[in-house]
């Protein structure tokens, strides 16, 4: 007698099972018996035409194995087979049995990464590029495989802004799709979705699996102001001198100061290689207490450089003093001056970092800072 049992119920597409076959003979012990699997074409949706003719053209086998060691099955398609054992004895005599089976669709499952490594719900800067991938998504391979990716923005002006998930610049994938990228060009929070399709080569639209949704959320900061990073000198310097030139008696020699780099969201200095942003632009002005009107005057300069020399300050003797300030902007910072809103309330602040107190740590946003320059005695 020749039984076969099947240690799961549902048979998935490319998932392995485990068949094992219950054998007995009236002389022999199952181990002395020839036992062999083989997999056939299902006819007519059923197994009862396999008979010895069968097994020797079966579509895949025989294969033979001990009576207690399991047949893995794999069904590679959708296709319904017939899996058979046969149980052989020493006089030629044998047996079979036959198990048709019909494999499920394999569901695919939808995830989505970020390739910087932040998890979902983890707040981005405004104006990030946002990338995320679906490559850790599980999916059988020769299929037609759609991903459906679908992008949804809450926030301020949310009624009036439209966001699409793109294709990221300079990415090859095994599939299309794969990789989706998007900028978060406004404040708010941003749900990315995503399902997969997988349509079978078999045509039939029954085999179709479509996977259970899945969502990432990136919310998404409001716009800080820029901060000063690196200063020549040192923003947190407070004294510069301006020396004497050795071969031309009492003139002074002239100072640049500059701006190596400004920290900002949207409109960092400098611009990152590439990158169409606008970077920040520079306010410089200047404190000249050798003549009236004290009071600090803008300057026709929005670089990050700027030179003081003995000409600018033809009255200044030695030992005079003069202040020269930088602001680091951004256009929101701008828009704020325009509506009557300074980075500090007074400026009489030195260093500047807006509502906070600046500590003198690396953590400071520095808005904007002042050196003073004293003409060397």
């Amino acid at each position: 007698m020749v039984s076969i049992d099947v240690s799961s119920t549902q048979i998935t597409r490319g998932e392995p099972v485990d068949f094992t076959a219950t054998v007995s003979d009236d002389r022999d012990s199952p181990n002395q018996l020839v036992i062999e699997w083989a997999e056939f074409e299902s006819e007519n949706q059923g197994c009862d035409w396999i008979g010895k003719e069968a097994w020797a053209t079966p579509r895949k086998g025989p294969v033979r194995r001990a009576s207690d060691t399991p047949y893995e099955f794999v069904a590679e398609s959708m296709e319904i087979v017939c899996l058979c054992v046969r149980a052989t004895d020493d006089d030629g005599a044998s047996g079979q049995a036959c198990q048709r089976i019909e494999p499920a669709n394999f569901e695919p499952k939808a995830v989505i990464t970020d390739v910087s490594g932040k998890a979902s719900g983890v707040p981005r800067p405004l104006c990030s590029q946002v990338h995320l991938s679906a490559e850790k998504s599980q999916y059988p391979a020769g299929d037609q495989i759609d991903l459906n990716w679908t992008i949804a923005y809450s926030g301020a002006g949310a009624g009036g802004m439209s966001v699409t998930l793109a294709d990221c610049e300079g990415v090859t994938a095994s599939l299309p799709g794969l990789h989706r990228c998007f900028y978060a060009v406004c404040p708010g929070t941003y749900t990315v979705r995503l399902s997969i399709t997988d349509t079978p080569t078999t045509g039939n639209t029954a085999d179709v699996a479509t996977s259970p949704e899945v969502s990432f959320v990136v919310p998404v900061d409001a716009d800080t102001p820029p901060c000063l990073r690196q200063t020549d000198p040192e923003a947190n310097r407070q004294l510069v001198l301006l020396s004497r030139s050795p071969d031309l008696g009492a003139t002074y020699q002239s100072r640049t100061f500059k701006v190596l780099s400004a920290a900002d969201d949207c409109e960092p200095y400098p611009v990152p290689a590439g990158s169409s942003k606008q970077p920040t632009q520079f306010v410089w002005s200047v404190y000249d207490t050798t003549r009236p009107p004290l009071a600090w005057v803008y300057q026709a300069n929005t670089t990050n450089a700027f030179t003081v020399s003995q000409a600018m300050f033809p009255g200044a003797l030695p030992g005079d003093t003069v202040k020269v300030r930088v602001e680091v902007r951004d256009a929101a910072v701008q828009q704020s001056y325009l509506g009557g809103f300074a980075a500090c309330a007074s400026e009489e602040i030195d260093i500047c970092c807006g509502a906070d107190a600046c500590t003198g740590g690396e953590d400071d946003c520095i808005r904007w800072t002042t050196w003073t320059v004293q003409f060397q005695p």
